[in-house]
């Protein structure tokens, strides 16, 4: 597992704090999930069974944000 992608059980906050750029994904997506204030409690597995989403697009897109990108905003612990 690629520790510097995220991960379908990350919540939507944490996947945004570490890679600002997947927000253009959540709206690609037309979800409300960024500003939402659930986004610390639903993970990305979450959000593909609300918007009706294969989970496969959504970790790909999400993926795909984020290897395009040299950010990662947490260190590792």
């Amino acid at each position: 597992m690629d520790r510097l992608l995220p991960q379908l059980h990350q919540s939507v906050h944490e996947v945004l704090a570490n890679w600002p750029e997947t927000a253009r994904v959540f709206q690609a997506f037309k979800t409300t999930c960024v500003g939402c204030y659930l986004a610390r409690f639903c993970t990305l597995a979450d959000v593909a069974a609300t918007y009706h989403l294969p989970i496969e697009t959504v970790m790909d897109e999400m993926q795909n944000a984020t290897r395009n990108s040299k950010t990662l905003i947490r260190s590792e612990r």
